[in-house]
This record gives C-alpha cells, structure tokens and sequence, in this order.
C-alpha cells in the first residue's frame, strides 16, 4: 500500500513545519511527505483558518487518486518514535482531543476528535469530512468546523479507528502532561499521566507529539523552555534538525 506523509502551512510556520518533517523523516525516511506551502492569507489581522482548513482537506482529497494511505501530521507536531498504529487496516483513524466539545459547540457526545492527526486510506470517507465541512461553512463559520466535520465523520463511519492506547499517546490527548516528559534508559520518551480511578501513574510512550495552542509558541516556534527534563528535550529538539 503506497504511503505518504503531509502538512499543510504558510512561510511564518517555515522553521517549525521544517522540523517537524524532519522528526517523521528520521523515523520514516523512505515515506514520501507532501507539504504544501501557502501564501499567507490573514482575516481581520488573524490567521485565517479557515481557508488553512479548506486547503488541508482539498489537499487530502488529490493525495487520495496517488496514494492509497495518507498520514496528516499538523505542522506543529513532532514525531519521537515509530508509529506502528498509523498503518494499521482502517479507513480514517483519529486521535482524541484533550478538551471536549459538546454539541452546543457543534461536536458531540462522548468521544471528540482532534484534527492534528489524521489517517486516511478511502477517498469516499475523506469526502465524507470535506462535504462536511462545507455544509457546516455554508450555515455558519466557526472555528471548530473542521474538527466538528472530522468528529462527524469519525462517529458515522464504519471502520473508523481512535488512535488511543495505553502504553503509547499519539496526539494532544496527553497535552498537559508535556512539560513533565521523561527521558528512559532504552531512549523512549515517557509521559506520567495519574489513573484517578486507582491513584496510580500509567506510563506512556509518547509517540507523537501534538503542541497545539499558543501556550507553547513563540513566534511561530514550538517553545521547548517548558520541557522540564533536560535529556529529554535535548532529545526531543534533536528529531527536528
């Protein structure tokens, strides 16, 4: 099954899109990855998010006539190890957000996804998003649509997959639980996230990282300051070059 990786950013995210293809080249370098710069196209003084969605699932949709698998990873992301469960049979698989989003917000019950990540490996289910998207944008613009249209989608469709784990985290899922990243001696990156229902760590791979929001840029960059560990966001930044 052909493969790729692919992101989607403007110049200003250059350094930090860079690095994040790096870190999936490190662990994946013989996957093609597809990154799409466009111009820059601000609404009202603000990124214009909207637009930077339409270009993502458009950008999607052609990848599907030449590849068979596509992989987004948001450009603010950064890969820290093998990914197994990215190429797993499925036809969308999806992560968690780490904040819910009911359906007063346009989301939800129970399980809400992110748009940070996302697998794809059927055309139809990707039209599935992108018509999606559209319908929400033509009653209303909000700045969830994309991730409500791939919620959506996620819950009607047979053969989706949530890419959570308990030994592993893909995803902002265990956004929170960054600045305390840990270093092993095997060289895996480990999060302590607390089991409240037995008061007891469970420890997690972290896969991929997802550093979504503006607590953790400056200037367009991931700010790595916040990582506590030393060794481990040595290691962490490394991936990026």
């Amino acid at each position: 099954m052909s493969t790729c990786f692919f992101t989607v950013y403007d110049e200003r995210a250059s350094k930090m899109t860079q690095g994040m293809i790096n870190s999936v080249k490190h662990w994946y370098p013989d996957i093609p990855m597809e990154a799409l710069l466009i111009d820059k196209r601000d609404v009202n003084g603000r990124f214009d998010l909207r637009s930077y969605c339409q270009d993502v699932l458009n950008h999607g949709y052609k990848l599907l006539d030449k590849y068979d698998r596509i992989i987004f990873v948001d450009p603010d992301s950064i890969m820290c190890n093998l990914c197994p469960d990215l190429f797993d049979d499925y036809k969308l698989g999806c992560v968690q957000n780490n904040v819910p989003a009911g359906p007063e917000y346009g989301g939800s019950e129970g399980v809400y996804i992110n748009a940070g990540l996302c697998v794809c490996t059927d055309k139809k289910a990707w039209k599935m998003i992108l018509d999606e998207y559209d319908k929400r944008n033509n009653e209303k613009w909000w700045t969830l649509n994309h991730q409500n249209a791939l919620n959506w989608a996620y819950h009607q469709l047979e053969g989706a997959r949530l890419l959570e784990f308990p030994d592993r985290t893909y995803g902002i899922t265990s956004l929170v639980y960054y600045q305390d990243m840990e270093l092993k001696p095997r060289g895996d990156i480990m999060l302590t996230e607390p089991q409240y229902e037995l008061w007891l760590p469970n420890n997690k791979k972290l896969c991929l990282a997802h550093f979504a929001g503006v607590y953790w840029k400056v200037d367009n960059e991931i700010n790595f300051d916040f990582i506590k560990n030393k060794e481990a966001r040595k290691l962490l930044i490394s991936y990026t070059k």
